[in-house]
């Protein structure tokens, strides 16, 4: 067999292979395949009542969830106040769990906005981040943009 002749062809598996592993690396990291998402949020049956700065939000929360081999390893809620500014947020539950199913899911609790900073009163929009433990390795979900997740803050 002659080596030049063969050549062209490994290096063509090659480059072949390093795009398919690429592309589907890529295409994970950015959530381009949700074969594996741990839930599907239902942000139309999220509710958030109206809050007097300094007093919890009730929060209710409303998904559905994919998988049962994924735990919560943290759970960190925000509110981003009438004035831009992020403050931490305290929640009554630290982790919520459920089965998997086809069913919206839906809990509610408690929060308490940090006064560290003054909180501006007006329009408030409640933001979190989800840590998953999962046989793939860690993963990260936020909550959904959507206009159910804005409340009013009121002095």
């Amino acid at each position: 067999m002659d080596l030049p002749k063969i050549t062209p062809v490994v290096q063509f598996v090659t480059a072949a292979f390093a795009l398919l592993v690429g592309g589907y690396t890529a295409g994970d990291k950015f959530g381009l395949f949700q074969f594996n998402a741990i839930l599907e949020w239902s942000p139309e049956n999220f509710k958030i009542s109206p809050a007097n700065i300094g007093q919890p939000v009730t929060v209710t929360v409303a998904r559905i969830k994919k998988r049962d081999d994924c735990s919560v390893e943290g759970f960190t809620p925000t509110v981003r106040d009438a004035a831009g500014v992020i403050h931490e947020g305290f929640p009554s539950m630290s982790k919520f769990t459920g089965p998997a199913g086809d069913n919206v899911d839906t809990f509610t609790y408690q929060l308490k906005i940090s006064d560290k900073e003054p909180i501006a009163p007006g329009k408030a929009t409640l933001l979190a981040t989800i840590k998953y433990k999962c046989p793939e390795g860690e993963r990260t979900v936020t909550y959904p943009r959507h206009a159910n997740l804005n409340f009013d803050l009121t002095k």
